[in-house]
């Protein structure tokens, strides 16, 4: 059993918080089998940080009292001083000043944040300053990856078929929105959809029918990001999913979700009747109640019902867009399948809901296996960095230097 402290690091400053701590609680269990010792690390909608096996309850998230008043729980902080390499308690604990409780401590960090501060590199950012061992990409791909503008060119340059795309800034738009809606409309026909640069779970995604629309549907995506891009709408197409795992670089089976109403919307994956609670299934013998949070009328075909040359197809884009992008750990690769049976690449997940652990179980690797792997991955990448030297002795401001 290994003798080793897993952080799980969840919540976060971002529009898809619920579905971030719904994933964490999954891997708390899946850990927990394991054979791990765990720290739940929570990290509230305005950016504290908390910590403490009280938060490994999921029903302390269902009440409304205060995470930060629950006997056991702390409120801390990961200092980006490396010579301290942990969490730290908060100036505002009662601790004192910059302590640290033995009980903080951890091994390994493993990020359940999706979307913003938490996916898209900046938490990655964080845990290199502070030189502790993390699971999943590192800052540069992780950035590359959130961001769907720079992603998609990677991966066209890496020989992946992507849909054509048109992009604005929130400043850009402003000054001249009537200029960006003539260039879509002369890059594709209506339909066409909206998309913010850098969130996920469909959060201000909008099939657009008319400039009217799309004009709304800009305003709209606009709030939650300084950049949107629109693409053609495809007819009749279908979502492909595709789990990878690396390195070594290593594919799951398919998956085909449907969804009830439109799946461009956030209801239609999260709430009861849509696609389902935590981007994914309940693990067996969870002891969390994650198995009610909006999964009973969950709907996906595993395998996705499509051809083996398909399949195998699917396969080998997923591993490309995965090594192109740089990722590590475990990561989603999404398609769309139009209706010639066409995929095109359309997003890369690097901490996908339920880190897409129904993927891995239907491709016969358990999710105490797949976290047991992320661990490993995670601390032999730190120790090769470890062997790089990061400074050198210049002597510049030496006596006599020029």
């Amino acid at each position: 059993m290994p003798n080793l402290t897993v952080a799980v690091v969840f919540g976060g400053r971002s529009v898809e918080h619920e579905v971030s701590i719904l994933t964490a609680h999954q891997v708390l269990d899946a850990l927990d089998v394991a054979g791990y010792k765990t720290l739940p690390v929570y990290i509230t909608k305005e950016g504290a940080w908390y910590a403490g096996k009280p938060l490994g309850e999921l029903s302390h998230f269902q009440s409304k009292s205060g995470i930060g008043d629950l006997p056991g729980v702390s409120r801390v902080h990961l200092s980006p001083d490396r010579s301290a390499r942990q969490l730290v308690s908060h100036p505002h604990a009662k601790k004192g000043l910059f302590s640290r409780a033995p009980e903080l401590w951890a091994d390994v960090f493993l990020p359940c944040v999706h979307g913003t501060f938490g996916e898209d590199g900046t938490l990655q950012g964080l845990f290199e300053m502070a030189d502790v061992p993390y699971s999943g990409c590192g800052v540069l791909a992780a950035a590359l990856s959130m961001d769907k503008i720079r992603s998609k060119a990677v991966c066209r340059a890496a020989g992946l078929p992507v849909l054509d795309c048109r992009w604005t800034t929130r400043a850009a738009w402003a000054k001249d929105s009537a200029s960006f809606i003539s260039e879509v409309e002369k890059m594709s026909p209506y339909p066409v959809i909206v998309k913010p640069a850098s969130l996920g779970s469909s959060i201000g995604v909008r099939r657009c029918e008319d400039a009217r629309q799309l004009r709304e549907g800009m305003e709209t995506a606009l709030v939650f990001d300084e950049r949107v891009l629109v693409e053609p709408a495809l007819v009749n197409f279908r979502e492909v999913n595709c789990a990878v795992l690396g390195p070594p670089t290593q594919t799951s089976v398919c998956e085909m979700p449907s969804y009830s109403g439109d799946m461009l919307s956030f209801d239609s994956k999260y709430r009861p009747g849509g696609k389902g609670g935590a981007k994914g299934l309940a693990p067996k013998g969870a002891k969390s109640a994650i198995a009610s949070a909006g999964m009973a009328s969950l709907n996906r075909t595993i395998p996705a019902p499509i051809s083996p040359e398909l399949t195998a197809e699917a396969q080998k884009l997923a591993a490309t867009a995965f090594e192109a992008l740089g990722a590590e750990g475990v990561a989603r690769v999404d398609f769309l399948l139009d209706e010639n049976n066409k995929l095109f690449f359309n997003e890369i997940n690097t901490v996908p809901g339920s880190l897409a652990y129904y993927l891995w179980e239907a491709s016969g690797m358990r999710f105490d296996q797949l976290v047991t792997r992320l661990v490993d991955s995670a601390l032999a990448r730190h120790e090769i960095r470890r062997r790089t030297q990061f400074s050198m002795e210049a002597n510049l401001l030496g006596a006599g230097a020029r």
